[in-house]
């Protein structure tokens, strides 16, 4: 089974301090095909790089560029624009745009799991995968 990964999961699993770290670690099935975007990517590094941790945004991105665990898709033009019509649709309720473009990536890719905690995934009519 191939399931997407969102920033709230990444940001869980680093942080042991995290609300979601155990259910984030307990998630973690090697079994599974983990899929996430470039633009998730950046939102992670970026929100590490806020909480003032640019050691961990590096190891991260390092980490993620080198190693297999996950695969990262690259956003291409027809995607960009279903995303930005899905934002018109879920920005209302609080959606990221981050979000609107996973959603038409997991679309796209006929895509119904995802490792996150942000209930937006489930709003917009996406199977949240908690341990």
């Amino acid at each position: 089974m191939t399931v997407f990964v969102d920033t709230s999961y990444f940001i869980a699993l680093m942080y042991s301090s995290d609300k979601w770290h155990a259910a984030a670690v307990r998630a973690d099935d090697p079994r599974l095909d983990l899929v996430t975007s470039n633009e998730v990517v950046n939102e992670t590094i970026s929100v590490l790089r806020a909480r003032n941790s640019l050691s961990l945004a590096l190891d991260f991105l390092r980490e993620i560029r080198e190693g297999h665990d996950v695969h990262i898709l690259y956003v291409d033009a027809a995607t960009q624009s279903a995303a930005w019509d899905l934002y018109a649709r879920y920005a209302g309720g609080g959606a990221s745009a981050v979000d609107c473009t996973s959603f038409a990536l997991m679309r796209r890719l006929g895509l119904s799991s995802a490792f996150t905690f942000d209930a937006h995934f489930q709003r917009a009519g996406f199977e949240i995968i908690r341990a």
